[in-house]
Order: C-alpha cells, then sequence, then structure tokens
C-alpha cells in the first residue's frame, strides 16, 4: 500500500506527457530495495520506497503549435543551466526578456545575441562569436551564476547587475532606481512565475546530484549514485 501511494506522483508525471528527453525536469527521490536513498532525474524502474517527485514539466507548447521560440535552443539551455545548477525556466525568462529568442538581436548600447552580451563582458567569458547561440547562452549562463554566487542568490538583486552592471547594484547595494530595470526585473520574473523569496528558499533547500553522466542510450543521468564502471 505504500509503495502505491509512492507511485502517484510519478503516474502524474507520465500522465503530464512529458517525454523521455524531459527526465532533467524532475527530480526523484525514494530508498531502492538495498534501503540506499537516491536523488536522481531518471524514474526508477524497480520496487521502491519514500518515492517523491519534485519539479516541473517542460514549458508548454505555444498556442500557436510547434513555433515555439525557444525549442531550437532548448537542448543548449539545458546544458548549461545544469552544468550551472540554474533554473532552465529562469534562463528561458531572461532570453526572453533580452532578445526575444532572436540569435542576432543587438541593442543599442552595443549588448548582443540571446543573452545580449556586451563585448567586453563577452570575452571575459571566452565568448568569440556571440551571435552563435551555444557560445552566447554558454556566457551567458555563466555570467549569471556568477551574478547569483555575487549577491547571494538574491534573483531581483542580480537580475538588476544583469541589466545595469554588478559595480552599480554592489554600490548601492539594492535594485537601483531605474525604470528600465525595475521593468526589466518585473519582466523576468513575471515570465519565470516564481518571486525572489521562493528562489532563494530553493537554493537552501536544494541537494545537488553529485555525478552527471550519460548512458549507452544516450540518457542524462544527475544522482548521488555514482555510475557503474
Amino acid at each position: 500500500m505504500r509503495l502505491k501511494h509512492a507511485l502517484i506522483p510519478l503516474l502524474a508525471a507520465i500522465a503530464l506527457g512529458s517525454p523521455p528527453c524531459s527526465f532533467g525536469q524532475w527530480l526523484y527521490s525514494y530508498r531502492d530495495e538495498n534501503g540506499i536513498q537516491v536523488f536522481t532525474n531518471i524514474p526508477p524502474v524497480n520496487a521502491v520506497w519514500d518515492l517523491k517527485v519534485t519539479g516541473s514539466p517542460p514549458p508548454a507548447p505555444a498556442p500557436d503549435g510547434p513555433q515555439d521560440k525557444s525549442a531550437r535552443f532548448d537542448a543548449i539551455i539545458e546544458k548549461y543551466a545544469g552544468e550551472h545548477q540554474l533554473d532552465p525556466s529562469l534562463i528561458r525568462s531572461i532570453i526572453a526578456a533580452e532578445s526575444g529568442f532572436n540569435p542576432k538581436a543587438v541593442s543599442p548600447k552595443g549588448a548582443r545575441g540571446l543573452m545580449q552580451l556586451m563585448p567586453g563582458t563577452a570575452a571575459q567569458l571566452g565568448v568569440t562569436n556571440s551571435f552563435d547561440p551555444e557560445q552566447n547562452i554558454r556566457g551567458g549562463v555563466q555570467h549569471f551564476r556568477w551574478l547569483m554566487d555575487t549577491f547571494n542568490n538574491d534573483l531581483d538583486l542580480s537580475l538588476a547587475a544583469y541589466n545595469a552592471g554588478e559595480n552599480l547594484v554592489q554600490r548601492l547595494g539594492r535594485v537601483p532606481r531605474i525604470k528600465e530595470t525595475r521593468d526589466y526585473i518585473e519582466t523576468v520574473t513575471g515570465l519565470y512565475g516564481k518571486k525572489d523569496t521562493d528562489v532563494q528558499a530553493e537554493e537552501k533547500a536544494k541537494y545537488p546530484p553529485a555525478f552527471r553522466f550519460f548512458d549507452e542510450t544516450g540518457v542524462l543521468h544527475l544522482t548521488n549514485i555514482p555510475p557503474l564502471r
């Protein structure tokens, strides 16, 4: 009976129609047949106990169908968001606000590409072509991870620093009273659907997997259990 109740979240996840490639969106916590606590993004196939499923399904396609602007960049976003322990949905929200998913976008100030990297910032991040989606997203995610670390996982301050520059935010110790910056924070957090306090709580509570590897079928595993050699 215990197992039956534990499987309910997993069955609900399957009912949502998540494809195999979206396993990284979910985190499964359970005890295996040996009583070992397991945390992983791969659903269990054998009998388990105390199963819990957290996370959210991938973003639903836009109402107009497969023309979802983010779809062709999802693999890159998932890759680098995972490497830097950031929520892919947050990165999508930043890209949507920055460039509307236009990899050739150039701002009046000279910021370029999907995540609107300034030339100087791009150079510091090793980005040689800001119009290349993978380089741009890699650099942008790396930079935002650094901002989150710098501002103690304060999402509003990190977004303000991404928009107005970290030096100004560090000097003020708060979000600048700049309409563009405040509108930017409101836009990103509105798209993301989470408040700053939600993000800080998640950063403190989460337990990042210790092992990251691809199996023989190419499926990404994120887990606290080491792979078999």
